[in-house]
């Protein structure tokens, strides 16, 4: 049994057991039931394209036929190889959306509704056969009340930002090829997309009805800077053609300042000059906090310390133990960030996204004197998926910790059931960790042919429970212990998705399991 076979079974399983859980909590009841009807839909959909293909290779091998004559050959080479498309993954976001929405069904539901939009088009551009497109239409007109009910500036909105995104699914892959699959990229876009949509409505309601000052709470508003300024950083590096990058580096930053950062400082704070004090107040506000911030402070050091070493002895790729070091760091970040401060840890995970963007654009242009030093430290960790002009692994790891807690933040979830924001740590921080080392130290046995050792997965399910064990006794009272064997099965079945899955583990891992301890009571 190859190992793509049990990565159809899991989703497909995965995908199964969610739609369980919202038959039986949410149906009789909610308002929301075209959103849940279009995700089912598309749940359908997602398990045949990811049946067929496994269908079509076992055929193919027992005839002989070549992936180029079964019409399976990568699109123009643009996406990775050696990695399936992935669509399934598109879809782990807007489901966690869709349950979190079930549950407060008060909250906007524009942001779920264009992240279906968004699967939708990654659908159309993988598969532009007439059924796909016929399918896909038919679900979109389920949209067309909510659509319609919107005012005007979100309406345009709406539309404007599908335009982009759909643009942007040919562009992005041909402009830099082989760095991602079409699920991977359909995840990237809505991480974007989906908490762009809201900034915009809003920030034309304020202009259309004149107001002055937008108040937010302060983590909401450091976030908020660092998302909008790389952003429109990122889009002017896209556009401005300098020969040298260092020049085209500092226009492109300079006018996100100018045209993003200032104006929106003014409508935070009223002030052009970036809220020092009230962002201090905020940073200083409790000895906790401060403590918090030194702790960071230090494990920051630690890294680039640990970096600078290992780039001056290693003159090749790292291995995967020597990547899994800054798995470990990362832990000490966000397991206390998450137990003591999560609105700091929201912040703070936002400012260091941008300084990832930042730096990643500064190795791609090779901005003196950091563009070289900085491709030289990132080769040193660049692994097997790294295999495009992006090196995307440590944004990935960043995004897989942090996603549980921004989606969370994104629909004002209650904060009570801390559990599902622990996604990225368990999945990635400890079993992932745990399966790579145990797996590549004693692992003799292949989970069913595939690369990954049975020694790794089994690693990593005991290793992951044993962590929720001690998180049960300290932080949560013994709240998970009624539902541990449930809590035993999403465990397990995660690993074997880590074990089996093509995709970037960081990346799908913390969203897969998130969608699972939603399922969970609180």
């Amino acid at each position: 049994m190859e190992p793509g076979i049990i990565e159809t079974g899991l989703v497909v399983g995965f995908y199964s057991y969610v739609c369980l859980f919202w038959n039986q909590n949410f149906v009789e009841e909610t308002r929301h039931f075209k959103i849940l009807g279009c995700s089912i839909c598309l749940m359908l959909l997602m398990s045949l394209h990811q049946i067929v293909p496994v269908i079509g290779r076992k055929a193919a091998e027992k005839t002989g036929t070549s992936s180029q004559e079964t019409g399976t050959s990568s699109q123009d080479n643009v996406y990775r190889s050696r990695s399936d498309p992935g669509l399934w993954c598109s879809l782990l976001i807007p489901m966690a959306l869709t349950t979190n929405l079930l549950r407060q069904p008060d909250v906007n539901s524009g942001p779920v509704i264009l992240a279906y939009i968004i699967v939708v088009l990654v659908l159309v551009r993988f598969n532009p056969s007439a059924v796909t497109q016929i399918t896909c239409a038919g679900l979109l007109y389920w949209f067309r009340e909510d659509f319609m009910s919107k005012d005007r500036p979100e309406q345009v909105v709406l539309v404007c930002l599908c335009v982009v995104v759909y643009h942007l699914l040919g562009r992005i892959p041909r402009a830099f090829p082989r760095s991602f699959t079409e699920g991977e990229l359909a995840v990237c876009l809505q991480i974007v997309f989906i908490p762009l949509y809201p900034i915009v409505v809003i920030a034309c309601q304020a202009l259309q009805r004149g107001v002055s000052i937008i108040s937010l709470p302060t983590s909401l508003s450091i976030a908020l800077m660092a998302f909008t300024g790389v952003l429109v950083g990122t889009l002017f590096v896209s556009v401005i053609r300098v020969n040298s990058g260092g020049m085209r580096f500092a226009v492109s930053y300079g006018l996100a300042f100018m045209c993003d950062l200032v104006p929106l400082s003014i409508k935070l704070y009223g002030t052009p000059l970036l809220a020092y004090r009230e962002v201090t107040h905020y940073l200083t506000g409790s000895r906790d906090r401060v403590n918090l911030i030194l702790w960071w402070g230090f494990l920051v050091l630690v890294s680039l310390f640990i970096t600078m070493v290992i780039q001056n002895k290693t003159t090749s790729s790292g291995s995967t133990r020597l990547r899994k070091v800054f798995h470990v760091l990362i832990l000490g970040v966000y397991v206390p960030g998450l137990v003591t401060d999560a609105s700091l840890l929201f912040a703070a995970s936002w400012v260091a996204l941008g300084c990832l963007v930042i730096g990643e654009t500064v190795r791609l242009l090779q901005v003196p004197p950091l563009g070289s030093l900085l491709h030289r430290c990132y080769s040193v960790f660049l692994s097997s998926q790294d295999t495009g002009r992006l090196v995307l692994t440590p944004l990935y790891l960043l995004c897989g910790f942090s996603l549980p807690l921004w989606i969370h933040t994104f629909q004002w979830c209650d904060f009570s059931n801390m559990l599902p924001l622990f996604a990225g740590v368990l999945s990635v921080g400890i079993g992932d960790t745990m399966a790579s080392v145990v797996g590549s130290a004693i692992g003799k046995h292949k989970v069913l042919g595939g690369q990954k050792t049975v020694e790794g997965t089994v690693a990593s399910i005991i290793s992951q429970l044993v962590f929720l064990y001690i998180l049960d006794l300290i932080l949560f009272g013994g709240a998970i212990h009624p539902q541990w064997l449930v809590v035993t099965g999403i465990v397990t079945v995660t690993s074997l998705l880590e074990a089996s899955t093509s995709q970037i583990d960081n990346h799908v891992l913390p969203l897969f399991m998130y969608n699972l301890l939603l399922t969970l009571k609180s």
